[in-house]
């Protein structure tokens, strides 16, 4: 599928509902469980999506649209959310997350035109990238994390479920 700037903006608009749906008001034990050691809670995926909401995706596409290749993105800190949001309730995490989103989806509109998505970034491991490429990602990177978190809590039942586990691949998946 070609990329489309419409269909991403509707995708990454529904991200915050999602989230919500699947996370605000569950007990602790779910929005704190993970898959092991160097694995994520739901609550910390939250946490680095909120912070790069805030660190990443449009500061980057100004980067794009000013200097056209010229200057590269700076690293990013993946677990920077962890310590930023530190001591942050869930709903609280959510709230923030979604807020900064439609501002985000505001600003993208006011900076982004169609004519745009064949600018290009530097990427500090990637090189050379386009606007529409940064976008995509963007898009995806939602939905690799909405999956994360789905994963992860369905593994905690991993044993629950018993004979039944042969039909959930879910609970397997690296």
């Amino acid at each position: 599928m070609e990329f489309s700037l419409e269909s991403a903006k509707d995708l990454l608009g529904r991200t915050p509902s999602a989230l919500d749906a699947m996370l605000r008001h569950l007990p602790e034990h779910w929005i704190r469980c993970n898959e092991g050691p160097g694995t994520w809670s739901p609550y910390q995926v939250v946490g680095h999506l909120a912070h790069l909401e805030d660190d990443d995706w449009l500061d980057r596409t100004r980067v794009i649209l000013a200097t056209d290749g010229r200057t590269p993105f700076r690293p990013i800190d993946r677990e920077a959310g962890f310590s930023r949001f530190d001591g942050w309730t869930l709903d609280a995490l959510l709230d923030r997350f979604a807020s900064t989103r439609r501002a985000n989806l505001v600003e993208l509109d006011v900076l982004v035109a169609p004519g745009d998505l064949d600018s290009e970034g530097h990427h500090p491991d990637f090189g050379s990238i386009t606007l529409s490429q940064l976008l995509a990602t963007w898009v995806v990177h939602d939905m690799n994390h909405l999956g994360q978190i789905v994963k992860t809590m369905a593994k905690q039942y991993g044993d629950a479920v018993g004979p039944w586990r042969q039909y959930l691949p879910i609970i397997d998946a690296m």
